[in-house]
C-alpha cells in the first residue's frame, strides 16, 4: 500500500512540476493539476499491477483494481487535507518535518488509503492465498 500511494505522490509531484497548466481544484489547492492526476495515475498503476504480478503472484486486473482505489483515496485525503488547512488559513500543519509541511502532510494520502487497502485485502485475500 505504502508503495502504491509514494507512486501517487511522486507521479503527480513530477508530472505536475514538468507539465502541469491545468488546476485541479484551484481554490482548494492552486498547484494541483490535472496532469499531475495523469501522472499520479499512470505512476500508481504501474507499481501497483507490477507489484500484483511480481510480489503477491496475483492477476494484474488485481492490481489495476488496487491502483485505481489507492489512487482515489489518496487524492481525495490530499485535496481534504488542503481544504482544511486554506479553511485554517495556514499553509503547514506543524513544522516537526521542515520542508515536508508537517506529520499530517505527509500522512494525509496515507490514512484514507489505508483503510480501502484494508478492505481490498479481505475483498482478494483469496487470490493471494491460493
Amino acid at each position: 500500500m505504502l508503495i502504491a500511494v509514494v507512486a501517487t505522490d511522486t507521479g503527480a509531484y513530477a508530472s505536475g512540476l514538468a507539465f502541469g497548466s491545468h488546476p485541479m481544484a484551484p481554490r482548494i489547492s492552486p498547484k494541483k493539476t490535472w496532469e499531475g492526476f495523469a501522472g499520479g495515475a499512470l505512476a500508481t498503476l504501474i507499481a501497483s499491477v507490477l507489484w500484483a504480478l511480481f510480489v503477491l503472484g496475483i492477476p494484474w486486473w488485481a492490481g489495476v483494481v488496487f491502483g485505481l482505489l489507492i489512487l482515489g483515496c489518496a487524492t481525495v485525503g490530499d485535496l481534504g487535507e488542503s481544504m482544511i488547512k486554506r479553511d485554517l488559513g495556514i499553509k503547514d500543519m506543524s513544522s516537526w518535518l521542515p520542508g515536508h509541511g508537517g506529520v499530517l502532510d505527509r500522512l494525509d494520502s496515507i490514512l484514507p488509503s489505508a483503510a480501502a487497502a484494508l478492505a481490498l485485502y479481505f475483498l482478494f485475500s483469496p487470490l493471494v492465498v491460493s
